[in-house]
């Protein structure tokens, strides 16, 4: 029996029996009312809370914006009541955005202690921050050189910058410098006035327990240490009441209470790896945060369980287990410190605490599970959760009270109790509905899904005072942002989508007008068209949706679309159409060579084709030389079918334009670097020529050049004494085309070749660039740089002889790319059997369950001799996956078979019991292609028949075709 229709019998029976009762009051016109909504339901899509229906949103209702691009290393998120976004960076930069003017500040730099001590990890605004100004810091100062990180307090001055003389630190917590991992440093607030504080357990990467230890001292790497020790920080969460005098108190209710020797009464929660994102429900005061867990993919007869990242809800304190117990309490074996050898597995109910190194009691509290624990592998509880990496950071509990009644985009009532946690690696985020108990969850659902969204690595995420949510995105070297995800709980103006068949044509012409327009809302639109000349003159209207026009004369028009909901809401659309004359048809034909790929210092032979309805073709026409443009352009980053279209689309394919570098002159234009700098003469600051010149030939061009343009620079130049203004917003995908086309400037590298319309070209072969290989370059030794030749042909006609202004050009071109391509950048993904987590470098890319495919379309396989798939079965601490059969087909999944299927088996581990393996990867996979010749759809088809839907099988880094 399906949710609604147990609901509605359910309804029913209750109505029987208040008849039965002489109930007949506003409970049972209540009751009536109830059953009319239920009845509607379907399975999944609706709720009943409360006698109220709750509707799961449309995900077109949610919008994300991005407020804060470029930024460095950012880890946390706060709020006050005037508007301002504040964040801080792990480099010490405490910021925040006033929203309404987009300005951004920095308000303190403190001073941190240099990598790889922690840094700046922990921000809390004061419960109180309108009235008292201040703020709390978890961080690692530099006059500790990295041995303690500090909970101190701050407060803002008049002019709100951080006072740094002002400071007092709350408590120090020793950390062992420079062996340190796992940090923490999630801080909240309670209704009680309590402060919270995640402290990682300060110990080594590991996959399963780090139980024993070679360090003095369990230095670094003896989780019993400090996540197992009642008389540690370390590994714990912290609850403490802050005094106005900078001191602080314990309330009753924490793990230990004052005077048990052995034991910190700080803690409240004890057994932590590495909690991070902490939450408090302001219903129910219960904790919640998300952990970070050990790496290991299986289990193991001598260790214990494999690796689980954790959600964990804490109703009261308590002992979540680390380093003695994973996921949902199970256990680890013990370890013989005497003997150096595992024994019979801890017990929950009474773990034991033997290390040498414990400073503690040795009789813990009994072990509390998580309430969701998941692994690298699908997660037979929660497989929705997906494979790969994984990084659990928690995120906030949605309360509509916790908002101000008049906050203008509160999210709807459908989340009401739900937790929204999010993902760092896997680039998700959940929406988690439990029980009133908060013991068992209920279901978990995308809040969104992933395609709507544009967010990478968020490291925190919590709900501002308007109702949007607000997420902090990791990135290193400027590659972090601040964004929100904002709710329209109102009318969603329509989208208007305007097409026109044909645009272009000799008299007479008829256009047939027609539309793709959208309205979310589902309301019946009211359609305009308006055919405008764009010389000017009286336009031509019709109602009709889809009319069909007649052009009466020559020259260009505009056919304007309107469409309009019963609100007033409206949008517009418009296509260019020009009548008298028709567009040539250009073709770009490589007679001799690989029309998707180039190979370095080969030759290709091309031809070039025009014809023209008036002017006849190319061979039998001469043609001015300005009319006909044939160029090839190297590109050094690569280019990918989408971004040509892009260009395309934005009319940037032309002989005119450097496509090369089209990315970084508009950069340098819209952060206003024209101000300073021309290209060989010098103004404010020295000529891009000139800054060519100098760094041309240093190994460390890329890292000087970054930093002076991020940071500014003064005195590097005896012509200039100014100092050149920082611009912290750029990142580093944008720097990088900047300091490229800088580089350019003076090097060998041509960008735009012209060519004959008949001819041959040959390839160059360039090292490769400081730019790197991305995540390919760690997975494969690439003797070139990855760039992309576009071969680029147009004509441009002469027009009509009745009206000026007429000419159409007609183009052609054929991109070819470095041949070995990113699994990620197909152009067929299912959605079925691949996991692929685009947020970070590591080989993310994962064929899960029976197996999946991957398509490459219209991929020529001409001289092609061999396909090399890299697909490995380990990597790092990686080893859950069980292999599959590789192959490669053509047409279809299931088309042709190219060569011979390839079975890829995880190799033994050298221990034989653990996942411990050699930094070497497995050799890609090769299979014979040297039958196949011409152009194809490419479908690369992974399979396990043996396999359970929860399995991994295989990791694929990339597709290389070798001549």
């Amino acid at each position: 029996m399906g949710a609604c229709k147990y609901l509605e019998f359910m309804i029913i029976l209750w109505m029987i029996l208040s008849l039965y009762n002489n109930l007949l009051n506003r409970r049972f016109l209540f009751s009536i009312l109830l059953f009319g909504v239920v009845s509607g339901c379907s399975d999944g899509e609706t709720q009943i809370e409360a006698g109220i229906s709750l509707a799961k949103p449309d995900p077109t209702r949610f919008i994300q914006e991005v407020l804060v691009d470029g930024l460095d290393e950012p880890l946390q998120v706060e709020f006050d009541e005037r508007g301002h976004i504040y964040w801080i960076e792990r480099k010490g930069f405490i910021k925040r955005i006033n929203e309404l003017s987009g300005e951004v500040e920095v308000l303190a730099e403190i001073p941190i202690a240099k990598s790889p001590a922690p840094g700046l990890i922990g921000f809390l605004l004061d419960k109180n921050f309108e009235q008292t100004r201040q703020l709390y810091l978890y961080y690692s100062a530099d006059e500790d050189k990295g041995e303690i990180i500090r909970l101190s307090r701050f407060t803002f001055n008049a002019d709100d910058k951080t006072d740094m003389d002002s400071e007092i630190v709350l408590l120090r917590v020793p950390w062992e410098y420079p062996d340190s991992h796992h940090f923490g440093g999630g801080m909240t607030w309670d209704g009680g006035g309590n402060l919270y504080l995640s402290i990682g357990g300060d110990s080594q990467a590991t996959q399963y327990s780090p139980l024993t230890f070679t360090n003095p001292d369990g230095r670094g790497e003896d989780a019993a240490r400090t996540a197992g020790n009642t008389n540690d920080y370390r590994g714990s969460i912290l609850r403490i009441f802050p005094r106005p005098d900078g001191n602080y108190i314990i309330q009753e209710g924490n793990l230990f209470p004052e005077g048990i020797p052995k034991t910190k009464p700080e803690i409240f929660v004890m057994g932590n790896r590495n909690p991070w994102r902490l939450s408090i429900d302001s219903k129910t005061g219960y904790l919640h945060w998300g952990e970070v867990g050990p790496d290991a993919g299986v289990d193991s007869k001598e260790f214990g369980p494999k690796g689980f990242d954790e959600f964990n809800v804490a109703k009261e304190a308590g002992n979540y287990g680390w380093p003695f117990m994973i996921g949902k309490n199970q256990p680890y074996n013990r370890y013989d410190y005497a003997t150096d050898t595992f024994m019979s597995p801890f017990d929950p109910e009474v773990p034991i605490n033997d290390s040498p190194n414990n400073t503690g009691l040795r009789k813990l509290p009994p072990a509390k599970p998580a309430l969701i624990a998941y692994p690298y592998k699908v997660s037979e509880e929660w497989p929705i959760l997906g494979s790969a990496g994984r990084s659990a950071v928690g995120g906030p509990i949605f309360r509509a009270v916790d908002f101000d009644p008049d906050a203008p985009r509160v999210f709807p009532d459908y989340y009401e109790g739900k937790w929204l946690v999010t993902d760092y690696v896997r680039n998700w985020i959940m929406v988690i509905s439990m029980n009133e108990e908060r013991t068992k969850v209920q279901s978990i659902e995308p809040l969104v899904p992933l395609e709507r969204l544009s967010h990478k690595q968020p490291l925190d995420m919590d709900f501002g005072p308007s109702g949007d949510l607000y997420l902090i995105e990791y990135g290193t070297g400027n590659q972090g942002r601040l964004s929100k995800i904002r709710y329209n709980a109102g009318n969603r103006a329509p989208i208007a989508i305007a097409n026109a068949e044909p645009r272009t044509g000799n008299m007479p012409l008829q256009v047939r007008l027609s539309h793709a327009s959208k309205d979310f809302d589902g309301n019946d639109l009211d359609y305009s068209w308006a055919i405008e000349p764009a010389a000017g003159g009286e336009a031509e209207i019709y109602a009709q949706q889809n009319p069909v026009v007649s052009i009466k004369q020559t020259g260009k028009y505009n056919a304007v679309l309107t469409v309009r909901d019963p609100t007033g809401a409206s949008d517009t659309d418009t296509v260019e159409i020009l009548a008298g004359n028709e567009r040539p048809i250009v073709d770009f034909v490589i007679v001799r060579g690989n029309q998707s790929f180039y190979f370095p210092d080969k030759t290709i032979e091309y031809r070039v084709r025009v014809s023209d309805q008036k002017e006849g073709r190319l061979q039998e026409y001469g043609m001015a030389p300005d009319e006909m443009s044939v160029t090839a352009e190297y590109i050094p980053s690569g280019m990918t079918f989408e971004q040509l279209s892009v260009f395309k689309a934005e009319g940037k394919i032309r002989s005119d334009i450097d496509i090369r570098h089209l990315q970084a002159k508009s950069l340098i234009t819209d952060n206003n670097c024209i101000a300073c700098h021309r290209i060989d003469a010098p103004l404010v600051g020295p000529s891009f020529m000139d800054i060519a010149k100098r760094y041309k030939e240093n190994a460390a061009v890329f890292e000087k050049l970054s930093s002076s343009i991020i940071e500014g620079s003064s005195g590097k130049w005896e012509e200039s004494t100014i100092s050149m203004p920082p611009n912290p917003v750029l990142t580093k995908a944008e720097i990088l085309p900047i300091i490229n086309y800088i580089l350019d400037l003076s090097a060998s590298k041509e960008g735009k070749e012209s060519l004959p319309t008949v001819g041959k070209f040959k390839t160059r072969a360039y090292p490769p660039s400081a730019m790197g290989g991305g995540r390919l370059a760690r997975f494969y030794s690439i003797p070139f740089e990855m760039g992309s030749y576009l071969l680029h042909a147009s004509y441009t006609d002469r027009g009509n002889s009745e009206v000026a202004g007429l000419k159409l050009t007609g183009d052609d071109n054929v991109l070819l790319q470095y041949p070995l391509l990113p699994p990620e950048e197909a152009d067929v993904l299912p959605e079925e059997g691949i996991s692929y987590t685009p947020s970070t470098d590591d080989p993310g890319f994962i064929f899960t369950g029976k197996g999946s495919y991957i398509g490459f379309k219209n991929t020529d396989l001409t001289d092609i001799n061999t396909i090399k798939i890299g697909a490995i079965t380990r990597f790092w601490h990686w080893s859950h996956f069980i292999g599959a059969t590789v192959e490669i087909r053509l047409g279809s999944p299931t088309g042709k078979l190219i060569g011979e299927p390839y079975k890829l088996i995880p190799p033994d581990t050298e221990e034989g019991d653990g996942p411990f393996f050699k930094d070497d990867w497995e050799e890609p996979i090769s299979i014979d292609a040297s039958e196949v010749n011409g152009i194809h759809d490419l479908y690369i088809v992974v399979h396990n028949s043996e396999a359970k839907d929860t399995d991994a099988l295989i990791i694929m880094t990339g597709i290389g075709f070798e001549q």
